[in-house]
């Protein structure tokens, strides 16, 4: 059976990507038909400050797809996102016992019930594990009989204006929003294998406003962080730094940015245009906020008491990542090994989306793909609990 063509839409405050294509889950792979790209405006850190201008650069960029009245899967990220672990226990009452697809989303329901501030909701619970009867490291609790069963989740939350803003940009394009997926997810979903996420890693995804941590223990997601720093940050301090404007700092990181001030010659020059800047200089610049971004990136890890607990180290991607010298760099403040990934099993012509920068895109496919039962059905399966987001945040305005 073919799969049916799938959009997605990565809202990113330096560039707008909308992708169409047909992903496989199951078996891992996505198929990219066609990608269109605009510069972005209307948004600061990953949330929308204009919504007129956002809904022009995401006009902008569908059109370039060729993206039709969708529906979409649409990528959110901001400094208002937040998460935590929590667990849930229910007492199962049917009569032989069985847990049901019932059962467990009445699990998932009680986990949205934590309290949270007066503008916050639910946007994502992503099961980490059950316990049935005391037995722990059951993954796929559906079929098995238990009385007592505990939900172990990571719920995601994030405050409904910036959501409800996010939509309207992007129907004001003419196009349904069938789902709001968190940004680091899906690129972890592009660039990580099973095997990844059972050793223990965490996914640095360092986009254009923000920097979007994601890690993984046992196979489950169990921390998610934003950063509010990205590489707009790094080109703002090089054009502070070098007295240029922002769109020639910019294009200095893109052709010659590295953060390993060490390798570079004292006197080493490198020209935009009629002008030469030196190369250590400009390093230094970069290397000062990259370490910024590491050590925050450091501090989250720790505080969830995971900095010491991933063999499979941290993995750069996005935009970000691609300065030269940032994995080693990781490497160096984090304390564990560091690689960058891009999109993996990336089939089609579109060979140019197998890069950083369009993790995020890629891995709103394979969301987008999905049904609304985002439940393992084998082993291996990711877990993930969406609820419909997209329809309780109207529902909210519409009582409000």
């Amino acid at each position: 059976m073919a799969q049916s063509l799938v959009y997605g839409i990565d809202v990113g405050t330096t560039k707008i990507v909308a992708i169409a294509g047909r992903a496989d889950s199951r078996r891992g792979w996505a198929e990219v038909l066609s990608v269109g790209e605009a510069p972005s405006h209307g948004l600061k850190r990953g949330v929308v400050v204009d919504r007129e201008q956002a809904a022009e650069s995401i006009a902008e960029a569908l059109e370039a797809c060729g993206v039709r009245g969708g529906p979409v899967c649409v990528g959110i990220a901001g400094g208002h996102i937040s998460s935590f672990n929590t667990e849930v226990t229910l007492l199962n009452r049917a009569k032989n016992l069985e847990v049901t697809d019932r059962f467990v989303k009445k699990l998932e329901q009680e986990a949205r019930q934590i309290p949270l501030d007066e503008d916050e909701r639910v946007i994502h619970v992503v099961p980490r594990g059950y316990v049935l009867d005391g037995s722990e490291g059951v993954q796929q609790p559906v079929g098995l009989a238990a009385r007592k069963v505990t939900m172990r989740a990571h719920v995601v939350s994030g405050a409904v204006s910036s959501i409800q803003n996010l939509l309207y940009a992007v129907e004001d394009c003419g196009v349904e929003v069938s789902r709001v997926v968190l940004e680091p997810l899906a690129s972890a979903e592009a660039c990580l294998l099973e095997s990844d996420r059972e050793d223990g890693v965490a996914l640095l995804d360092i986009g254009g406003g923000t920097t979007d941590i994601a890690a993984f223990m046992k196979g489950a997601l169990t921390h998610t962080s934003v950063i509010p720093l990205g590489g707009e940050s790094f080109s703002s301090d090089l054009a502070y730094g070098l007295k240029v404007p922002f769109d020639a700092a910019e294009e200095l990181k893109v052709r010659y940015g590295n953060v390993l001030s060490d390798s570079v010659d004292s006197v080493a020059a490198v020209k935009l245009d009629d002008r030469h800047y030196n190369a250590h200089f400009m390093s230094q610049i970069l290397e000062y906020r990259a370490q910024e971004v590491f050590e925050y990136a450091r501090e989250s890890l720790d505080q969830a008491r995971l900095l010491n607990m991933l063999p499979g180290g941290v993995v750069l991607t996005g935009g970000g990542s691609l300065l030269d010298g940032m994995a080693e760099l990781a490497e160096d403040i984090l304390g564990m090994r560091a690689r960058t990934a891009i999109p993996r099993r990336v089939k089609g012509d579109l060979k140019p989306v197998q890069k950083p920068q369009y993790a995020t895109a890629v891995g709103l496919l394979y969301f987008s793909a999905e049904n609304n039962d985002l439940r393992p059905k084998g082993k291996g399966a990711r877990i993930t609990s969406f609820g419909s987001i997209v329809s309780a945040v109207k529902s909210w305005f519409r009582g409000v």
